[in-house]
């Protein structure tokens, strides 16, 4: 009958449609895996945050970057750059609250992450520009100037030399003081003798110095948390969260010990002050492990 369509055709035509619509699906599913693995790659956010920056996309930047921390990926080029997308948006005057802090977090994280004498310069110098901005709003609003009161005298001397050079000076001086012994104790010439006495004379206090050194940076390394506050109102308050009167927000900015956290609350140290504050209004500083 003419226009009828045979069983045997109809058929063939499904199975082609479903042959398709099964290509199509697959190729889908194709696309959108490897969308997702290209939006995973470390590689390809920290490509697509830099290219960002470059074109002056401050928030599409920030995006990538912060998708890199939110992955773990800590490196110091990635938190260098991050910081300066921050800054970038602040300039634009496109600022969000909490973009000073964040951005000092960033520049902070990165001067510590740093191996590259050039990128720890880098960082050094954004950090004096951005901290003396917030400064500048301090003392315009009649607030106190400080935002960094600085490490320890103890951390200071600690940080001045690396934990491995710390060791390093602490064996050799070990194997001077045992070598001015040695000579002192079993020397036959009286000047062999006088010599050994100074040496170890000298590497006796040197050791201890160096070996509490070691200690110190040890310690600091595997014990010692720190953080920035990015928040502007992050007011002092009780181990209950409740706000002390009188008492005035630590700066956006600062970097604070993180000596005990309860949840919410936080904490801090900051300089000679001992606070709690809201564990929100603080960024944590990455390590490299």
């Amino acid at each position: 009958m003419r226009g009828s369509v045979r069983p045997a055709e109809s058929a063939a035509g499904c199975s082609a449609v479903r042959c398709i619509a099964a290509v199509a699906l697959v190729c889908a599913v194709l696309f959108l895996a490897h969308a997702v693995k290209a939006e995973e790659d470390p590689a390809a956010l920290f490509r697509d945050g830099s290219n960002a920056l470059r074109e002056g996309r401050a928030n599409d930047a920030i995006s990538a970057f912060e998708a890199l921390a939110d992955r773990g990926f800590v490196d110091a080029a990635a938190s260098l750059d991050r910081g300066l997308a921050y800054a970038m948006r602040v300039r634009m005057r496109a600022e969000l609250p909490g973009d000073l802090g964040r951005a000092t977090h960033a520049f902070e994280e990165a001067r510590d992450l740093a191996a590259e004498p050039r990128i720890a310069d880098e960082a050094t110098r954004a950090l004096g520009i951005v901290r003396s901005e917030i400064a500048r709003r301090r003392m315009r609003a009649g607030l106190p100037a400080a935002v960094d009161p600085g490490r320890s005298l103890e951390r200071t001397l600690a940080g001045l030399l690396a934990e491995d050079t710390w060791a390093l000076l602490s064996i050799a001086l070990s194997a001077a003081l045992a070598t001015g012994l040695f000579l002192r104790w079993l020397g036959k010439h009286p000047r062999v003798r006088i010599a050994g006495g100074v040496t170890a004379g000298v590497a006796a206090p040197g050791l201890a110095i160096a070996l509490a050194m070691t200690l110190a940076t040890r310690h600091d390394r595997l014990s010692t948390r720190e953080a920035v506050v990015v928040n502007a109102g992050a007011r002092p308050t009780d181990d209950r969260g409740i706000s002390l009167q009188g008492a005035t927000a630590l700066p956006e900015g600062s970097r604070v010990e993180i000596v005990d956290a309860r949840g919410a609350q936080t904490r801090v140290r900051f300089g000679a002050q001992d606070t709690w504050i809201a564990t929100d209004a603080l960024r944590e500083i990455a390590r490299r492990e």
